[in-house]
C-alpha cells in the first residue's frame, strides 16, 4: 500500500514539478519522494530542490533494522548521533527514493498474555520482534505498539506468564541468553467509581480518591477521556502500598500524592511535569519503575556506556571480580586486558562514566551486582569530590541520562536513601525534550567522544575507551581550573564519613575496597598545592579512610603530556603507565593480606 501510494504521488509530481528523466528544464522544481517502508522514518518524505540543487533526508533507524543505502545515483548515506542523512547532489528530475534496509536475525519474542496484537495476529502466538545486537544485554520493545487490551496497563515483561520469572521493564534491558518468550504483565483499573474527576479540554484531571485498595492502578482513560493530570491533594494521605501511574498522564501536580504510603511506583517517561513537591511526606516510597514510553535520546553517548557496563557487571554477578569506578577518568584510565592478565582468577569490569554526577546510586547498582570476595578499586576525582565523596543523598539529571537506555537501574535503588528524586528526573526530562531521537540499537563503541561515527569500537569489553590517544604536545593545562590538594579540601565530616558509610556497605558484604588516586595534570592544582599540602593530605586519607589506600599520590599528578584533551583523560600511553602502577599496587596489597 505505502508503495502504491508513494507511486501515484511520483507521478502527480512528474507532471507538476522537474522534467522527468531526459527532458531538462533548468527553471524548475525538481522533488524526491523516499519511498516509506519497514524499519525507518523520515522527518520528511517529500523534498524539492531547484534544477541541479542538492537535498537531504533526514532519517531515524528503528531497533533491529539497518540502512544500508538507496537505489539512487551518487546519492551518500552518513550516521552521526542525531541521525542518519541521505544527501542527493545535482537533483534534476523528480524521481522516487527507495532505501536498503537490512532487517536483524536477532529478535525477542513478545506474548500478549490476555492482550490483543495489534497487528491482528494471533493473540496465543507470539509476535517476533527484531533487534539489533549492539548491546550484551538487549532493550525490550516498549510494548504499547504491540498489545493492547481494554482497562489494563501494561507494566512490563516477564520470563513467565504468571510473572513468577525475571521483571522487565518496558525498554529495558533483557539477557539475551533468555531467548524464552516474555509475557506481557497487565495490571487492571481500579474501578472508576473510586475516582473524582473533571473534564478539562479533551482530556481528564483526577482530583481525588476515595478507595481502599493497596494497588492503586489509575485508569488511562475516564469518561471516554484521556486521563491528563492529576490535581493537588488527589491522593493525599491515601493508605496504599503502589501507585501505577497510566501512560496517557501529563502532569502530576505539587501535592499530589502527599502523605501517601505507597512503597512502589510505576510511571512512564511520557510524562512532562513532575517534581518531589507531588510526593511530599512520601516516607515509605522505595521503588521506582520507569518505563519507556518514547524512544531515547541519549542511545549511543558516554553516557549510554553505563547501562552497557552495568550489562557486563550483572552477567558476570556469579563471577569473583574487579570493579574499576569513578569517573571519566576511570573511563579513559585503564587496560582492564593487562589487569585481567595480571589477576586470572578475576574478571574485570570498568564502570567509569561521567564525573560530574552523585556516584552515591552508582555504587547502590553496583553493590547489588557484587557478592564476597570480589574487589572494588575507588579512583575519586578531586575535581569533583562533592560528587566523587557521596557529600549529597540526592539524584540528578545526569544520573537519568546515563540510566536512559535502562530503566531498569533506577528500580534497584531504595528511594529512602535519597532526597531528590522526581525534581531531578523532571529536569532530564526537560533536557531531552527538542533534541532528536535515537535507536536503542545505537551503541557508545560506534562513535567517539564527540558524536562521530567510527571504524574501530570505541569501547572494549571490559568498558575501556580505548580509541589511540596521543601524548599532549605540551605540559600546559587544558581548562584552567585548579584542584586543591590540601586537607581542607576534603574535610571529614562532610566529605570523608559519607564515603566512609558507603565503602561498609561493601564491607560488610565481604567485598575488598581500595582507593587510589585519580590521575590529574600536575600543573592543574591550586596555588596553595605545595609539596606538604599534598603529603598531609595522603596522611588525611590514610587516617581517615576505612579502606586502605594503595597509591602513591605524587605519582597520580602527572605531565600533562601522558594526558588528551583535558587535564584527567590519559594518553593512550599515560594508560600504560598507569596500569602497570595499579598492577604492581595492587599485587603489593594483595600480598600484605595473605
Amino acid at each position: 500500500m505505502r508503495r502504491f501510494t508513494a507511486l501515484i504521488l511520483s507521478l502527480l509530481l512528474l507532471l507538476s514539478g522537474c522534467a522527468s528523466s531526459g527532458q531538462d528544464r533548468p527553471d524548475s522544481v525538481c522533488r524526491v519522494v523516499l519511498e516509506e517502508g519497514e524499519g525507518f522514518t523520515a522527518q520528511a518524505y517529500v523534498q524539492e530542490t531547484e534544477y541541479g540543487g542538492s537535498i537531504r533526508f533526514e532519517l531515524h533507524e528503528q531497533d533491529g533494522y539497518r540502512i544500508e543505502g538507496s537505489d539512487a545515483p551518487d546519492a551518500t548515506l552518513t550516521r552521526d548521533l542525531s541521525g542518519i542523512h541521505l544527501d542527493l547532489p545535482d537533483v534534476k528530475y523528480t524521481e522516487v527514493v527507495r532505501l536498503a534496509v537490512r532487517k536483524s536475525d536477532a529478535v525477542l519474542r513478545y506474548h500478549a498474555a490476555g492482550g490483543i496484537r495489534l497487528d491482528g495476529g494471533n493473540p496465543d502466538e507470539p509476535v517476533e520482534v527484531p533487534v539489533t545486537p549492539s548491546h550484551l544485554r538487549l532493550n525490550t520493545s516498549p510494548g504499547t505498539d504491540l498489545f493492547h487490551r481494554d482497562g489494563y496497563t501494561l507494566i512490563g515483561w516477564n520470563t513467565k506468564i504468571d510473572g513468577s520469572g525475571t521483571e522487565i521493564g518496558l525498554g529495558s534491558r533483557v539477557d539475551p541468553k533468555d531467548r524464552r518468550i516474555l509475557y506481557a504483565q497487565w495490571r487492571k483499573w481500579t474501578d472508576a467509581s473510586s475516582f473524582d474527576w473533571e473534564a478539562e479540554g479533551t482530556g481528564i484531571c483526577i482530583t481525588g480518591y476515595h478507595g481502599s485498595v493497596p494497588s492503586i492502578v489509575i485508569p488511562s482513560m475516564l469518561d471516554g477521556k484521556p486521563v491528563l493530570r492529576i490535581g493537588n491533594g488527589a491522593f493525599a494521605n491515601v493508605h496504599c502500598t503502589e501507585v501505577i501511574l497510566p501512560e496517557t498522564l501529563i502532569t502530576l501536580e505539587d501535592g499530589a500524592m502527599e502523605g501517601c504510603t505507597l512503597q512502589a511506583l510505576w510511571l512512564f517517561d511520557s510524562i512532562r511535569e513532575i517534581s518531589d513537591y507531588g510526593f511530599s511526606d512520601c516516607r515509605e516510597l522505595q521503588t521506582l519503575h520507569i518505563n519507556a514510553a518514547i524512544p531515547p535520546v541519549y542511545s549511543g553517548t558516554y553516557y549510554a556506556a553505563f547501562p552497557d557496563k552495568l550489562d557486563r557487571l550483572i552477567t558476570l554477578r556469579d563471577r569473583q571480580k574487579i570493579v574499576l569506578f569513578s569517573g571519566s577518568s576511570t573511563r579513559f584510565g585503564y587496560d582492564s586486558g593487562k589487569i585481567d592478565e595480571a589477576f586470572p582468577d578475576y574478571e574485570v569490569v570498568n564502570m567509569g562514566v561521567f564525573a560530574y554526577t552523585n556516584t552515591l546510586p552508582q555504587f547502590e547498582i553496583m553493590l547489588a551486582c557484587m557478592k564476597e570476595g570480589d574487589i572494588l578499586i575507588h579512583s575519586p576525582e578531586f575535581d569533583a569530590a562533592q560528587r566523587q565523596f557521596c557529600t549529597s543523598s540526592n539524584l540528578d539529571a545526569a544520573f537519568f541520562n546515563m540510566v536512559e537506555c535502562n530503566y531498569d537501574a533506577v528500580s534497584m535503588l531504595d528511594l529512602r536513601n535519597y532526597g531528590q528524586i522526581f525534581t531531578p528526573f523532571h529536569s532530564f526530562l526537560v533536557s531531552r525534550d527538542g533534541m532528536p531521537p535515537t535507536s536503542y540499537g545505537l551503541s557508545p563503541g560506534d562513535f567517539d567522544e564527540d558524536g562521530n561515527p567510527v571504524n574501530t569500537r570505541s569501547y572494549n569489553a571490559y568498558g575501556d575507551y580505548i580509541l589511540y590517544r596521543p601524548n599532549s604536545p605540551e605540559d600546559t593545562p587544558i581548562y584552567g581550573l585548579p584542584v586543591k590538594y590540601t586537607p581542607e579540601a576534603i574535610p571529614s565530616d562532610s566529605f570523608i564519613q559519607p564515603l566512609n558509610s558507603v565503602y561498609r556497605l561493601f564491607l560488610d558484604r565481604g567485598i575488598r575496597v581500595y582507593m587510589t588516586y585519580s590521575p590529574r595534570n600536575k600543573l592543574a592544582v591550586s596555588d596553595d598545592t605545595t609539596p606538604d599540602s599534598i603529603r598531609a593530605l595522603d596522611r588525611h586519607l590514610r587516617d581517615n579512610l576505612c579502606v586502605p589506600v594503595i597509591s602513591d599520590i605524587e605519582g597520580s599528578l602527572v605531565s600533562g603530556r601522558y594526558l588528551y584533551g583535558t587535564d584527567n583523560h590519559l594518553s593512550t600511553e599515560g594508560v600504560a603507565i598507569r596500569t602497570s602502577q595499579i598492577i604492581d599496587d595492587l599485587k603489593s596489597q594483595l600480598s600484605q593480606e595473605e
